[in-house]
């Protein structure tokens, strides 16, 4: 048994990755998540490695951080490109809660499924102990605040048009986000909307694959993904700056239509009134699987985000750190998995009585976390999406040269760094 222990709050992408970096690093581990799932968003993301999304999933291997990369690729369904996202996979969704529990089960991580954390203990500048809804109070050395930022149904109430009823979230079932760093005292980040609102939309809707014409659903699961083209009456851009900008414009032309595993995935379309859909070829008896309510809205996200700095170390909180959405202005899977493992790492350093570390800037991981961190200080700053994938962030890896297919060269730059598996090492406690 570690002579220190972690928790990690939150079973997302984020989550899992923190635990398992954590428990790499040497750490006694416990992963609380609230509901009887693993993977949050990734319940119903699949898209992975398009763009520079590559390079990141890529480095994060070369780090050391690579154990969920490797498991989404373990359950790789198809190759297929839509607009703009280009030698992306899929995984099947339909099998990633499997996966992730496997996985996390198999690092020695102690799950807590259906566990509720609601509040913490402080001892000055410290988390001491988080407390559960059963009243359990369970004390650890760091800590790590994965819930995300999406909802719960206060949230989709106050900042959109109720609950839209995700099967990611079920919000209703088993209650709303809860933030340790907001509980502990951290300020509180909102990302805003053009017009004031706070929050962004949700950027896909998902369509019960049965309820697709025979032929397009024949052609869907042949090639992976099918781009739609739609009327040009039916074209929303106001949609492009609510869901925060993790999507092209380009993108609200079309129906990109993605096969995840159990459903169709309409990336990029936000919402879209069902009686609408409804009138597309192939779409005439279209049923919405996420959110449920898709027809009307989507679920918000990007509220609650907390300051930090380049190690995720929470401010104002010393064995503290942030993952996933949490964290920043980032957007994606990919994101939320290298913010996660930096944090894991981190947190078990610090209960080793170490200096948490700073990726380098000559890492493409390193200059994503802090050029978001520097964006959560600017005016306006959380108003973007920031994606290795696509926008702001994707145009500065190419125009500093750093976006590549050549996924050797990328594993001998980290190399070249001295880096090598520098993430996945055990940190020795000073004891």
């Amino acid at each position: 048994m570690s002579s220190f222990r972690i928790i990690v709050v939150g079973g997302g992408f984020s989550g899992i990755a923190s635990a398992i970096a954590a428990a790499r690093a040497g750490a006694s581990v416990t992963l609380f998540e609230k509901t009887d799932m693993l993977a949050g968003s990734g319940l119903r993301a699949g898209r992975m490695n398009f763009n520079g999304k590559l390079v990141a999933a890529e480095e994060a291997k070369a780090l050391g951080g690579g154990d969920v990369f490797a498991a989404l690729e373990s359950i790789l369904l198809h190759r297929g490109n839509i607009v703009d996202e280009f030698h992306g996979y899929v995984y099947d969704t339909s099998r990633v809660d499997g996966v992730m529990q496997k996985l996390v089960r198999e690092t020695g991580i102690d799950l807590r499924l259906e566990t509720r954390v609601t509040d913490v203990e402080k001892d000055g500048r410290s988390i001491r102990a988080v407390k559960l809804a059963s009243r359990e109070k369970v004390k650890a050395d760091a800590f790590v605040d994965a819930p995300g930022t999406s909802g719960g149904m206060n949230i989709c109430k106050r900042y959109g048009q109720g609950c839209m009823m995700c099967i990611c979230y079920r919000c209703p079932a088993y209650g709303d986000r809860v933030s340790i760093a907001t509980k502990a005292g951290a300020p509180s980040l909102d990302r805003v909307r053009p017009d004031g609102t706070p929050g962004a939309v949700g950027s896909a809707v998902l369509v019960n694959k049965t309820t697709l014409d025979k032929g397009l659903l024949a052609r869907l699961e042949k090639e992976g993904a099918i781009c739609i083209p739609l009327p040009k009456e039916l074209i929303d851009y106001s949609k492009e700056k609510k869901i925060g900008g993790v999507r092209s414009r380009r993108q609200m032309e079309f129906i990109n239509l993605v096969d995840i595993g159990s459903t169709a995935k309409c990336v990029g379309l936000g919402y879209f009134a069902l009686d609408k859909l409804k009138s597309i070829p192939g779409f005439e008896f279209a049923q919405y699987d996420e959110p449920m309510a898709g027809g009307k809205f989507n679920k918000i996200s990007k509220v609650d985000m907390c300051p930090r700095d380049d190690s995720l170390q929470v401010e104002g909180i010393e064995n503290l750190f942030a993952a996933g959405e949490k964290c920043g202005p980032g957007t994606g899977i990919a994101e939320a998995i290298v913010s996660g493992v930096l944090a894991g790492n981190n947190a078990a350093r610090v209960a080793a009585d170490k200096k948490p570390v700073v990726l380098t800037r000559e890492t493409v991981i390193g200059d994503y976390i802090a050029y978001t961190g520097e964006k959560m200080k600017t005016p306006g700053g959380l108003g973007g999406g920031y994606s290795f994938g696509l926008g702001e962030y994707f145009e500065r890896m190419k125009s500093q040269g750093r976006y590549t297919t050549d996924i050797p060269a990328i594993h001998r730059r980290v190399k070249k760094l001295g880096l090598a598996g520098f993430l996945g090492s055990k940190v020795a406690s000073s004891e």
